[in-house]
């Protein structure tokens, strides 16, 4: 019984991670370079455009990231990919489907803010 109880606490106490975090550098100053990248899925693994970011559009999506509401586990296939080059943290890349961002590591999903940039790639 003993073990019993150690395993269910174990396996509780691993679910309550925080893997449903998004993970994008918080501060500009990290941010080396950033890119928005559509893969071109008729060539499976080419590109078909690459858009780097400005400094004031890094500034206006690190922002938009940090108001993202969780919208809770999501499956989509997505739109595009942003790809945040940080000196600290080497490569962070998200997922984008419409106003959606979720991380590589999982599922979990964020709505965020209309930003032109993105409505425009």
């Amino acid at each position: 019984m003993k073990l019993f109880l150690i395993v269910v606490l174990s396996i509780l106490t691993a679910c309550s991670s925080d893997n449903d975090k998004l993970d994008y550098p918080k501060r500009i100053e990290d941010v080396v370079k950033a890119e928005l990248f559509r893969p071109d899925e008729k060539t499976n693994g080419g590109v078909v455009e690459i858009k780097k970011l400005s400094e004031s559009e890094i500034v206006e999506l690190l922002n938009a990231l940090r108001k993202g509401k969780p919208v809770g586990p999501v499956k989509f296939k997505p739109d595009f990919f942003i790809i945040l080059s940080t000196k600290t943290d080497g490569t962070k890349k998200l997922k984008v489907n419409g106003r959606t961002v979720k991380g590589f590591q999982n599922d979990f999903g964020y709505e965020i803010p209309e930003l032109d940039f993105l409505n425009n790639f």
